[in-house]
């Protein structure tokens, strides 16, 4: 089965919010009031109520002409997701399609998906919460009324999201990048496409990633590689030596006493 993924185009993107509003509707999550703090990006940042936000970078100009940039910010959809593999309950998990989803009845609050993510995406409150691509969505929905993709991406009115197939999205991402640096932006670039297993929202940007507050290179944190990948398991294994030692001894023990008592037996009977 292919994978699904969906393409944020920052150089379409108008910074509306539409896709924002149209999360928070589709999802039925609360929106609280908050207060301008010289920035139009609001809500400030990904809450538990907030899956999704839409991220403004008013700070970099070009021919000292001020310049407006977007970021669409929610979970980046690893293919090696550092949150499923440290998730204790099994609450997150990977669909057929690539999804990073989440369970909520499994959830318990740890918070250990938060640390481990290398964006520090998910937001824990009673359970946690992020994008998961809406798969109530993408897996009942309808072709005709496009009922079968992300609320973000059927709100968009610029045509900067796409929703579909990875691979023929990152072929037209690239020729994207492309055609921008033949129009004068020298760092455009495709964020996404190859660390960390490939991300399942890749993002066509104008600017370096630094620009918009992500990391070049991120990988899963070292301390995730060890506990889930050696520690864990030898952690199974020495429980597993553990209890059957246990067993073992207790079987021996069961035995001795059954031979010790057919001694005294035996002694009785000769005094007798």
């Amino acid at each position: 089965m292919a994978r699904l993924a969906y393409c944020y185009d920052s150089s379409k993107c108008v910074g509306c919010h539409g896709c924002q509003v149209a999360c928070k509707q589709w999802n039925e999550e609360k929106t609280l009031a908050t207060r301008f703090a010289g920035s139009y990006q609001n809500p400030p940042d990904l809450d538990k109520d907030t899956r999704m936000v839409m991220r403004y970078y008013e700070h970099f100009e070009q021919d000292t002409i001020p310049s407006l940039n977007f970021l669409k910010y929610q979970c980046f959809h690893c293919g090696e997701a550092a949150c499923v593999k440290v998730c204790p309950s099994g609450a997150l998990f990977k669909t057929k399609t690539g999804i990073v989803a989440v369970d909520r009845e499994k959830c318990i609050a740890c918070g250990y998906c938060h640390n481990a993510c290398p964006f520090n995406i998910p937001a824990v409150g009673k359970h946690v919460n992020k994008c998961d691509m809406c798969r109530s969505r993408t897996e009942n929905g309808q072709d005709g009324d496009k009922t079968n993709v992300p609320a973000c991406v059927k709100t968009c009115p610029a045509g900067a999201l796409e929703f579909g197939d990875r691979d023929q999205l990152v072929a037209k991402a690239q020729r994207r990048v492309q055609w921008l640096k033949a129009r004068g932006y020298k760092d455009a670039n495709l964020y996404g496409e190859g660390f960390l297993g490939g991300l399942g929202i890749i993002a066509v940007l104008k600017y370096p990633p630094a620009n918009y507050g992500l990391p070049p290179s991120p990988t899963v944190p070292v301390e995730v590689t060890v506990w889930k990948d050696i520690f864990g398991p030898l952690g199974l294994l020495m429980l597993g030596g553990a209890v059957g030692m246990t067993a073992v001894h207790r079987l021996l023990q069961g035995s001795g006493q059954e031979d010790k008592q057919h001694t005294d037996a035996g002694s009785k009977g000769k005094e007798a």
